[in-house]
């Protein structure tokens, strides 16, 4: 199962209600989303679209960056309160419990009185409460995922934690730098093998996007925009991050968007590979559309498509859909399909 962790940000927000039916469909996918903005009416239509769509949310209720740093623990708790309220049927929104340094005794005894007899969520981070005192404060409430980001968690912590699933949110993409941005591609991630055998519930990540909601996306002179592929061959089930660059051009020969062309050009060529699988996903069609149209996308939509791609890609791959079969031939999935229901399906 993958966990991606979301922000309540824009284009993840849209990303993720335009995607609702296809993910909710396959159901090797459930996100875990953080809000970053006190305005909630986006945020609000894309859970309504993935509780249509039988998608599970993992949905952190008292949320504590950008718009929420300055909140005290109970106000922030009241906002996700009444957000999820809001929501007419949650029955595929599970309430998610953020640790932070500054949450008080009386603000988890609340998070139970109000979702305690719900299926919920922990996230816990580097600064969290001990994790021991915050499972006796919560009681008999049934926790059923604990989210570590960017910390593993232990085996000791593991077995404390008994029937709770266990996912490590780790922060997978490499460092902005010089050397990055004048590559084409570099590896994302290999954890779709591994983490059933390391007693993981499932694989996270931050998507091809920053950890830290507040950071700036580094603008590159060369990488118009960066899209995930599933490498094919060897038969590898590595997910890898390719650059589709659009070189230097000055004003007099078109700027930005001579640039983004001859990008898009650089992935239609990409796609003849055989060693890579880029879908096709929605984004996909979308991109090679405006190369078809000549339009090229803003930069905010362009990143729209990019997370995407890569959520649709990363299902698609868990549930067998890509890489599609050869002509003639039958399906060849790389991953072991998961449970589709039963241990990881709470309602």
């Amino acid at each position: 199962m993958y966990f991606p962790y979301l922000h309540g940000k824009q284009k993840e927000v849209l990303a993720l209600r335009h995607l609702a039916p296809v993910l909710g469909s396959e159901g090797r996918l459930q996100p875990v989303l953080e809000p970053v903005r006190q305005a909630a009416t986006s945020v609000r239509h894309t859970l309504e679209a993935c509780e249509t769509h039988r998608l599970q949310v993992w949905l952190v209720v008292n949320p504590v960056r950008q718009d929420f740093e300055l909140l005290p623990p109970a106000q922030s708790l009241e906002w996700g309160r009444q957000l999820f309220t809001s929501l007419p049927k949650r029955q595929w929104i599970h309430p998610t419990l953020m640790l932070t340094p500054s949450l008080t005794p009386s603000v988890m005894r609340r998070f139970v009185q109000l979702f305690g007899a719900r299926p919920m969520g922990v996230v816990v981070g580097p600064d969290s409460p001990p994790l021991h005192e915050v499972m006796l404060m919560l009681g008999g409430a049934q926790v059923r995922m604990v989210f570590f980001k960017d910390i593993e968690p232990l085996p000791a912590t593991r077995a404390f934690l008994g029937g709770a699933g266990c996912v490590w949110v780790e922060d997978r993409r490499l460092p902005e730098s010089l050397d990055l941005r004048a590559s084409d591609r570099h590896l994302f991630t290999d954890r779709a093998l591994t983490f059933a055998r390391d007693g993981l519930a499932g694989f996270s990540d931050y998507t091809t996007l920053p950890s830290r909601p507040e950071a700036p996306e580094v603008a590159s002179r060369l990488a118009a925009f960066r899209l995930s592929c599933l490498r094919t061959t060897p038969d590898s089930g590595e997910f890898w991050i390719e650059h589709f660059m659009g070189g230097r051009l000055g004003p007099e020969e078109g700027g930005a968007e001579a640039r983004f062309r001859q990008a898009l050009l650089a992935f239609h060529a990409a796609l003849e590979r055989t060693d890579v699988c880029f879908g096709p996903t929605e984004a996909v069609r979308r991109y090679l559309s405006g190369l078809i149209d000549g339009v090229v996308p803003t930069r905010a939509l362009s990143k729209q498509w990019e997370v995407m791609h890569h959520l649709e890609l990363v299902s698609g791959a868990l549930a067998g859909r890509f890489p599609l079969p050869p002509a003639g031939g039958a399906p060849r999935g790389l991953f072991t399909p998961g449970p589709r229901s039963g241990a990881l399906e709470f309602r």
